[in-house]
């Protein structure tokens, strides 16, 4: 978590650093499609080893967990309230994802919201998906 936390920021990078346990995550999205009640698509799981350089680059571990197989995500609007990182995303590719959310957390585990839009053959598609995260322990 110290890792994907300071991964949300770049102004606050030694802050988070202190703050989020490198190590070995495990990171999960359920996702809900307020138009289509009855589509509820299985919980998405990753692990990964997050690094300091992770921990420096919210790309690199929150775009990939947010939005699977999405290149190419740039942030912008990023603040930090105490332990909650808030922030708007926009990913490129064939979906052109469009997202912001917010993620709180501890030394060892994430929990946020993260509203995002994008367009699934011509036709835009709004989700809402929530993220939560825990440290296993080492790499």
């Amino acid at each position: 978590m110290r890792r994907t936390l300071a991964v949300f920021g770049l102004a606050s990078t030694a802050a988070l650093a202190a703050d989020i346990s490198p190590g070995s995550w495990e990171i999960t999205m359920e996702t809900r499609v307020p138009a289509e009640p009855g589509f509820a698509p299985p919980p998405f799981s990753m692990r990964q080893c997050l690094t300091d350089a992770d921990a420096r680059d919210p790309s690199r571990v929150l775009g990939g967990a947010s939005n699977p197989g999405a290149t190419g995500c740039n942030y912008s609007n990023k603040s930090y309230s105490g332990n909650t990182f808030s922030f708007t995303m926009q990913c490129e590719g064939t979906f052109g994802i469009k997202a912001s959310g917010q993620v709180s957390y501890t030394a060892d585990t994430m929990n946020g919201a993260i509203d995002s839009s994008a367009s699934v053959a011509g036709k835009p598609v709004q989700t809402q998906n929530k993220i939560t995260a825990r440290r296993l322990g080492s790499c």
